[in-house]
């Protein structure tokens, strides 16, 4: 985008969305993979389930790309932190999540950081921070549905990838063709031919990412994935004000520190209970097979006894 100064990041997005879009159905056609939910996914279903999706992430990339025209790179990083407690909000209206009072401390505490870390911004723009916080609403529902999608529903992620991909990749075309698409002319041709191999290189990293996005999802949970982002956002906040000299103020260094703490503490307690849940599950089948194993035993007896 800045080294060949190719000034079109929604046409960029839409072209890695259709290169994964033409790999995945390219893939299950040549080598005749069955799709399951093949008969689940009719046309109310495709405009109900899906194309919500397809829109939410056009809103995540568009409002996500506006906010950086008003805001640091390292203070959008740090709103970012506070999609995770938006995920588990919507998690838990959708029924699919019910957190415990631990997990509730931590998620406040990450909102405590990232609003310390607000109010020591030096450029705050109310504009770019309301778009910041549109595309953390979309991206957080995005997320909540993909789960349903993954989870609740069954399907796998070549699945996903097929059904939701080209959803997408219409949602940005339409916004590329209101905001980009008109205003391009023969130059830009000109550098997609010349810089062939690199548009080819961001469809295969954007497909990969997609896949492994949806692995996570479907593995573990929505929550967990924008968690792991979180870390990787504290790296780049780093990175920016090591590397870039952007400013980051004593309150906002202070502000994403609460933040992160919150976040290594969500994964102590999520992992604590999954180790409790698991316990449980196992006490519930020891006392299951010896509630099986009582009668044969009883039986066995008797018969030795005759």
């Amino acid at each position: 985008l800045k080294d060949m100064d190719f000034r079109f990041p929604l046409s960029l997005t839409l072209f890695t969305l259709c290169f994964s879009s033409f790999s995945c159905i390219l893939f299950v056609h040549t080598f005749g993979i069955e799709l399951k939910h093949s008969k689940t996914v009719t046309p109310k279903f495709y405009i109900e389930t899906v194309m919500p999706i397809g829109f939410l992430t056009a809103g995540t990339i568009v409002m996500g790309m506006v906010s950086y025209l008003f805001l640091t790179v390292s203070f959008i990083q740090m709103l970012k932190a506070f999609t995770p407690v938006m995920t588990l909000g919507f998690l838990v209206m959708a029924k699919l999540d019910k957190p415990s009072r631990s997990i509730l401390g931590s998620v406040l505490v990450i909102c405590l950081g990232t609003a310390v870390a607000g109010s020591g911004e030096m450029n705050f723009s109310l504009v770019g921070v309301l778009c910041m916080i549109t595309a953390q609403v979309c991206e957080a529902l995005r997320l909540v549905f993909t789960q349903i999608m993954l989870q609740n529903l069954k399907f796998n992620v070549l699945e996903t990838l097929y059904y939701v991909t080209p959803a997408c990749a219409l949602w940005v075309f339409i916004a590329a063709m209101l905001a980009e698409i008109p205003y391009m002319d023969e130059s830009v041709v000109e550098k997609f031919f010349a810089h062939k191999h690199l548009f080819v290189a961001s469809g295969l990293l954007a497909l990969s990412t997609n896949i492994v996005n949806w692995y996570v999802i479907q593995i573990a949970d929505a929550l967990m994935l924008k968690l792991l982002a979180t870390a990787r956002n504290a790296l780049l906040v780093l990175f920016n004000a090591v590397f870039l000299s952007e400013i980051v103020t004593h309150v906002q260094g202070l502000g994403y520190g609460v933040s992160l703490a919150g976040f290594m503490a969500y994964n102590y307690y999520k992992i604590k209970e999954k180790e409790s849940k698991h316990r449980s599950n196992s006490l519930d089948r020891d006392c299951k097979k010896r509630e099986s194993d009582g009668p044969k035993k009883e039986q066995t007896f008797s018969s030795s006894k005759v």
